[in-house]
């Protein structure tokens, strides 16, 4: 990476991170003044303040020095003592909310991550459209894992491994995924059904930096459709859900193993990643945006504790059985959340490096 492409990716990066921070940190900040949560300061980044406001209800907004991340601090948020009786906590503190309405004020973070992405993209298809490329077959590539699987030019493929696909990009994202994988593939042919076996072709992808899946099949039939603005939300929520689903996979193969190096990427992956949808124009560098968001609101619902899944996961366990986990479960399970956490980021960032 050069010095140029790397100011340029640093650039985009931040342009990319501070209003996703924003919208997250924002959900919690709603939520939290909806069940009526006292919130003493809603920071966009961390370190020295660079700017601050008071809010007419007393909320410190600032703006600090080191611009990656953010957070929310409500009153008493973390004074944790499961032993505190109801009467004896402050009104207005995020302990004197009930379990629910804690639920609900972290939740809201991610679920507010996934509403951007939605916005995002519904934005793409009703300014510009959307490109659709329907899921019939014009030409299979000679030798390709397609011929050798038995497809034939006019089959439209219907659903591949039971996920159904209704063009050729979900199509494209389930290959990727699998190379040298034997997949099932619902094929309509002369209109019957036909099921099929074949192993896309592993093959090496310079711009991913990892191996992926090709199945050798060609369409002409590309062309762009333009929405309106519910046609376009609608869309935008569809295709936001295949990839929601597409990223779950993901995170499945990370912690199962098998997931290869390119597919794992911090801090310096993304940026580089932001630098190159750029300079790639506006339209990849929103869409950028809106999967930056999706995965961040995925990893922040993983039950780790510190995480907002690992804080959901224990305000569940405190509605199930009626009262919390003791104080210093809890505490135990934060340290060791946060210490996976920057383990995790440590890892990740050594790998960016390194490949």
């Amino acid at each position: 990476m050069n010095l140029e492409f790397g100011l340029i990716s640093i650039i985009a990066f931040l342009i990319i991170l501070t209003p996703i921070v924003f919208v997250h940190e924002l959900g919690h900040f709603w939520f939290a003044r909806i069940f009526n949560v006292n919130v003493e300061v809603f920071s966009i980044g961390f370190g020295p303040v660079l700017f601050s406001f008071f809010d007419r209800k007393g909320t410190k907004w600032q703006l600090a020095s080191i611009p990656i991340g953010g957070f929310v601090k409500m009153q008493g948020e973390l004074n944790i003592n499961p032993d505190t009786n109801k009467q004896d906590l402050v009104k207005g503190s995020f302990q004197y909310a009930n379990p629910i309405q804690r639920l609900l004020i972290v939740l809201a973070g991610p679920v507010f991550n996934f509403i951007l992405a939605v916005f995002l993209i519904a934005g793409i298809y009703f300014f510009f459209g959307k490109v659709e490329i329907p899921n019939e077959i014009n030409d299979v590539v000679p030798g390709s894992a397609a011929e050798i699987g038995g497809m034939i030019p006019n089959d439209k493929i219907l659903a591949i491994k039971n996920i159904n696909v209704k063009n050729f990009e979900e199509i494209r994202q389930i290959i990727i995924e699998h190379p040298d994988v034997e997949l099932e593939f619902k094929i309509l042919r002369d209109n019957q059904v036909v099921i099929l076996e074949i192993t896309p072709e592993k093959v090496w992808s310079d711009t991913l930096k990892l191996n992926v899946g090709k199945l050798g099949v060609i369409s002409n039939k590309g062309y762009i459709r333009k929405f309106g603005l519910s046609e376009s939300i609608y869309n935008s929520l569809v295709d936001t859900l295949f990839i929601t689903q597409s990223m779950i996979r993901g995170i499945g193969k990370l912690f199962s193993g098998n997931v290869q190096k390119g597919e794992i990427g911090g801090p310096v992956k993304i940026a580089e990643l932001s630098g190159q949808a750029l300079v790639s124009g506006v339209l990849p560098f929103i869409f950028f945006g809106a999967l930056i968001s999706l995965n961040l609101g995925l990893v922040n619902l993983l039950p780790i504790p510190a995480l907002d899944g690992g804080h959901i996961m224990l305000y569940l366990i405190e509605i199930f059985f009626g009262k919390p986990l003791p104080s210093y479960v809890q505490s135990v399970l934060m340290r060791g959340g946060i210490t996976f956490l920057l383990f995790l980021m440590i890892v990740f960032t050594i790998n960016d490096i390194i490949t």
